[in-house]
């Protein structure tokens, strides 16, 4: 199975399935070449249209903000997406469920991924994400001038806040910086002149995306009945 922090077909198909697997509370979800396999565990199995189909063994609850129908609709068009991008005929077996989270490796390596392709848009050199001030990962090794120079806008960012908003953000001539989640911050290295609408969009559009992987950087909850928290919407 590819290595998360490659980007490719079974990563890709794995993030969809790990997402629906925790919002409707489901046991696990694979893609199988069989219709018909016998746990002993309630499920239920979707033709995707290429051959394969999605079974998903359910769990004793659900969420109650995400209809099973409807996330069961949602995902199936995300998979019959995702063949029609990487143009295959059919999907790979893929199976999310007890003991398959990645690893804090391979989730940092993940994270790096999405901080090289918002290093590569034009004008910027590197990037870099950070909680409670301390790195998490960077696209570029950092020299010592970069190294200071994150450390001080991660401080600055969580002390300023955007108008009318209670995420920070910081317009550098060269650099942008900006808070999100729970005291992280997402800071890319820019040379002059460079258009702040576009850095800024593209730095929520990744935001969001580290927001989905970060919590998999977390430990487990000592308490069983420990709640998911829900990261606040970005403006």
């Amino acid at each position: 199975m590819s290595d998360l922090g490659g980007g490719g077909l079974e990563d890709e198909i794995l993030e969809v399935l790990r997402a629906l697997v925790q919002d409707i509370g489901a046991v696990s979800a694979r893609i199988t070449e069989h219709d018909e396999q016998r746990t002993g565990v309630p499920a239920r199995t979707l033709a995707l249209g290429g051959g394969e189909f999605l079974r998903v063994e359910l769990g004793t609850r659900s969420s109650s903000d995400v209809p099973i129908e409807q996330a069961f609709e949602h995902v199936t068009r995300q998979l019959r997406a995702i063949r029609r991008r990487w143009e295959v005929a059919r999907l790979p077996e893929c199976v999310v469920g007890p003991g398959t989270a990645p690893t804090s490796d391979k989730v940092t390596d993940r994270i790096a991924t999405y901080l090289k392709g918002l290093a590569s848009i034009d004008r910027a050199s590197n990037a870099f994400v950070t909680r409670a001030g301390k790195l998490v990962a960077s696209a570029n090794p950092a020299d010592d001038v970069e190294t200071s120079r994150w450390q001080f806008l991660a401080r600055r960012t969580a002390n300023t806040h955007a108008p009318g908003s209670s995420y920070g953000e910081i317009v550098d001539p060269d650099a942008y910086a900006m808070s999100f989640w729970y005291d992280c911050a997402l800071i890319v290295f820019l040379a002059e002149p460079y258009g702040i609408d576009f850095v800024r969009h593209r730095c929520r559009q990744v935001a969001r995306e580290l927001a989905n992987l970060l919590p998999m950087l977390e430990p487990d909850p000592d308490a069983p009945a420990a709640i998911r928290r829900r990261p606040p919407t970005l403006p």
